[in-house]
């Protein structure tokens, strides 16, 4: 009789390569079936959020990269001691990051800040600024001072199937924050308080 490595004992016949338990230690079919149905009925569960969270991903991924993009662009603005602006395209759903020299946008020194496209199926619902209101037609430009400083602003992002994304800079904190929703500049006071 083997003895096992907690001291028990147990009775084993060995047959080939496989040891099979005189005890009747196993799974029946029976488990096994009820196992494999619980599987499935996860599986069932599971399915539906995982394609709408691949949809959302979209949205999701496409604000990622604006808040690179903002981000980058505040930084560069504090290095070089030059207002820059971030200009959205609406054209061809494209942001990018330029000097902004007594008003007029320059492209040069632009090249180190990549623009972002927006991925397929989301847009920019709107860009609301503190100052400059709410605006949803044309190019889109936001401001960023020598200091990297930026109106309070909220960026609204839309995807086809109706979610929207809302990314609220803040003016001096440097913070960006995002909410699964649309808020507006009253909701979006509220929750930084």
């Amino acid at each position: 009789m083997p003895i096992s490595i907690t001291g028990s004992s147990s009775k084993s016949i060995q047959r080939g390569r496989s040891w099979l338990s005189v005890d009747g230690s196993g799974f029946t079919l029976m488990e096994l079936v009820v196992v494999m149905v619980l599987l499935s009925l996860l599986t069932t569960f599971a399915v539906p959020r995982i394609r709408t969270s691949l949809f959302t991903d979209q949205l999701k991924a496409g604000g990622r990269r604006l808040i690179g993009l903002i981000s980058e662009t505040g930084q560069e603005a504090r290095r070089s001691h030059r207002a820059w602006q971030i200009v959205y395209d609406p054209g061809e759903r494209r942001f990018s990051a330029r000097a902004d020299d007594g008003g007029e946008a320059t492209t040069e020194n632009s090249h180190s800040i990549r623009p972002i496209t927006l991925p397929e199926g989301v847009r920019v619902v709107d860009i609301t600024t503190a100052r400059g209101g709410t605006r949803n037609e044309g190019e889109l430009h936001l401001r960023f001072s020598n200091r990297g400083y930026v109106d309070q602003t909220l960026i609204h992002l839309g995807d086809d199937s109706g979610h929207n994304l809302t990314l609220s800079l803040s003016p001096f904190l440097g913070a960006i924050r995002i909410y699964d929703s649309y808020l507006d500049m009253d909701q979006e006071r509220g929750q930084w308080q």
